[in-house]
């Protein structure tokens, strides 16, 4: 559990929200995320990638140049009937209309498409990542508050048995039978056992406030915060961390853009209009030439990308390499905290076995001195001392069970199945 959350000021006030009175962690999960800024983030994604493959698919459109010249241009032939005049003017206005029509492109619109889907996917596992890095915050955070809640239990049982000992232990000096000195002990008792209480409501509130500060929903202080069950087969998931679907679209990113170097080594195909237009035209003797018309098939291949097809392959399974680098190490550090936390796991259930046998025996000798000392065998003080090692066996044990749920829910944190 992290104890800097203690640090945090308790003056965080979450205002104009709605409480809640009964707090799971899976609400609270669900909450954290869907308050979170970057969760936004998912739909300019899905937007960005739309825009972008509209682009690619516009390559496929009409392409329409027009291009219009006037001046005076030199050169144009000029032919008259012998004995006439040329009417052919020096000044002269020429467009010029060039109609592309893209039949087959190699492929590259097709890649260029598929790069737009791996980018949009790469960002949407890189939100998925800060997400789950949410939940372990909101985890370490909720299972605080129940360690603290199970404590605040006992020491509330223990004052209460501490209370019932003070109020029979008055009869008993009443009846000459006890002294006034076991009840100032007792006080004693009580008053520490108020400050430990005063003192973890204190941590608690810290708690509840950053976790409120986080679902972005206020939390009521006398909330209850159930404790959250756990199915015995948790050990056997399978590995679903965000970060491999992250390292799974980086290598299909890298798939699409070499798919464009591979579309650059193919022709283009498409159909070509082309047409000028001049005003006021060129006389051929009894004919004027105003426009020309031309209209075919279009074949573009550059060959310049054959050059460096080699050096673009290479490159690519360079960065497939590394990928693969960091996936394995990724796994690697995954097995290694997964196998730490099996072992805490096991440490900490041989612990709850303990602890269950400790509280059984504390209590037996607890019950043992509470005979003693109406029977005057033993003093307050060794009373007290009993009291107190079954009231901090109790709370061992307690603390080793929210552990053990800690580190489980740790365990699938890890694996990604929470």
């Amino acid at each position: 559990m992290n104890r800097s959350y203690f640090l945090i000021p308790l003056c965080i006030l979450i205002t104009g929200m709605p409480a809640f009175g009964q707090v799971t962690l899976k609400e609270c999960q669900e909450k954290a995320r869907n308050n979170f800024p970057l969760i936004r983030q998912c739909d300019l994604i899905e937007l960005s990638k739309e825009y972008t493959l509209s682009n690619a698919g516009k390559a496929y459109l009409p392409q329409l140049d027009v291009t219009l010249i006037g001046g005076f241009i030199e050169g144009l032939p000029s032919f008259s009937p012998p004995g006439s005049e040329s009417s052919s003017s020096n000044f002269n206005a020429i467009s010029v209309i060039q109609l592309n029509q893209m039949i087959w492109d190699g492929g590259i619109t097709k890649a260029r498409k598929g790069i737009a889907e791996a980018s949009a996917e790469i960002e949407k596992a890189d939100l998925e990542v800060a997400l789950f890095a949410l939940e372990d915050r909101v985890n370490n955070l909720f299972f605080g508050v129940l360690m603290i809640d199970e404590q605040l239990k006992q020491l509330e049982i223990l004052k209460s048995t501490l209370l019932r000992s003070r109020r029979r232990i008055e009869i008993a000096i009443e009846n000459g039978t006890a002294f006034k000195s076991d009840i100032d002990e007792l006080d004693v008792e009580v008053i520490h056992t108020d400050q430990r209480s005063e003192e973890l409501s204190t941590n608690r509130s810290a708690y509840v406030n950053v976790l409120a500060a986080m679902t972005g929903e206020a939390i009521e202080g006398d909330a209850e915060f159930i404790r959250p069950e756990i199915e015995d087969a948790f050990l056997t998931v399978e590995n679903n961390r965000p970060e491999l679907v992250l390292f799974q679209n980086r290598e299909n990113l890298i798939n699409a853009q070499s798919q464009i170097d591979k579309a650059m080594l193919f022709p283009k195909i498409g159909i070509l209009g082309f047409g000028t237009f001049i005003q006021p035209g060129a006389d051929f003797g009894t004919s004027k030439l105003n426009n020309i018309f031309i209209g075919g098939i279009s074949l573009n291949w550059s060959l310049g990308n054959l050059y460096t097809n080699s050096t673009n392959k290479k490159l690519s399974e360079v960065n497939l390499q590394k990928v693969h680098v960091q996936r394995e190490t990724f796994l690697f550090n995954t097995n290694l905290e997964l196998t730490q936390t099996q072992y805490d796991l096991e440490k900490h259930k041989k612990l709850i076995d303990q602890d269950r046998e400790i509280v059984a025996l504390k209590s037996s000798i607890k019950k043992a001195y509470d005979v003693k000392y109406e029977n005057g065998i033993c003093t307050m003080s060794e009373l007290l001392d009993r009291t107190n090692e079954e009231s901090v066996a109790r709370q061992q044990l307690i603390v080793h069970e929210i552990r053990y749920l800690m580190k489980a829910y740790q365990y699938l944190n890890i694996t990604g199945n929470q």
